[in-house]
């Protein structure tokens, strides 16, 4: 697992617009880091659309955001829009899953969390999309907040399949980081 403190891994890939995206390129900006499931998952359709709803919040706290989900682009592409400073990333082979130690978990899905946060998603008008389940249904959400030297200064490794950072949270983190040094 990362811990706090340490330099983000190197992130040198595409986004979904394709658009390069070079870790790197973000020094002197903090960078929130995302790894969320399936695109057809409805927890993810509705925490990444709270995401793209109130990245401007996040742009104005001089927070680019960069999302990865295990689909492929053409599915990740029907379900997300990118919007200035939110950069979507498929990563359906989950390399960089991997690089990160996002977690995947069966027992992520016996949660009764797990099924609380799926159906509050479904009565918001976010529905599963069967024809989306691309690499398996088992991922946990990871969230990682980078300084602007890239190092991460707080994280998150979810328990559950809804256990993901809202927009609210990363801004008060980087308030409460920011009084921190």
């Amino acid at each position: 697992m990362l811990t706090v403190n340490q330099f983000a891994p190197s992130i040198i890939t595409n986004s979904i617009s394709n658009q390069k995206i070079d870790l790197e390129n973000y020094k002197g900006k903090n960078v929130w880091i995302k790894f969320h499931r399936f695109s057809g998952c409805p927890v993810c359709q509705y925490q990444i659309h709270e995401v793209i709803e109130r990245q401007q919040e996040l742009n104005k706290a001089d927070i680019e955001t960069l999302i990865f989900i295990h689909s492929s682009q053409k599915n990740v592409k029907s379900n997300f829009k990118e919007v200035q400073g939110l950069h979507i990333i498929d990563d359906k082979q989950k390399d960089f899953y991997k690089l990160f130690d996002s977690k995947f978990s069966w027992k992520g899905l016996l949660s009764l969390k797990t099924w609380t946060v799926t159906f509050e998603s479904i009565f918001k008008g976010f529905f599963p999309h069967l024809n989306k389940f691309e690499g398996g249904i088992f991922g946990i959400p990871s969230d990682f907040l980078l300084n602007q030297e890239g190092r991460i200064v707080d994280l998150n490794y979810g328990k559950h399949y809804g256990d993901s950072w809202s927009v609210s949270e990363v801004l008060l983190k980087l308030k409460t980081t920011a009084n921190t040094k």
